[in-house]
């Protein structure tokens, strides 16, 4: 399994520091797929704010995105979610060893 660089720590940091996108990210990890439109209906905001959040999801490697037709459905990557907290730990870890 190859490690996240630093900037994709902080990439994924920063995607999941905004607590609506927090919140999207969590009802993706709950479902096998979810479509953009079904996750708009969740939240009380526009569906083009919901496809922003994703959008910054999906370039923090946290989603991955499939389209059919002209639907965007949304799945978890795992495996990066898996990455990202295994290193977070790690990293800070080390930091509180050196003091």
């Amino acid at each position: 399994m190859s490690k996240l660089d630093e900037s994709n720590l902080i990439r994924i940091a920063k995607a999941i520091s905004d607590p609506t996108r927090f919140a999207i990210l969590k009802a993706i990890a709950s479902r096998e797929e979810v479509s953009c439109g079904q996750l708009a209906e969740l939240f009380p905001v526009a569906q083009a704010t919901v496809s922003h959040h994703l959008s910054v999801l999906v370039n923090a490697g946290l989603v991955e995105m499939r389209k059919q037709g002209q639907h965007h459905y949304f799945r978890l990557e795992r495996l990066t979610v898996q990455r990202f907290s295994e290193q977070l730990a790690e990293t800070l870890g080390e930091t509180q060893h050196q003091t």
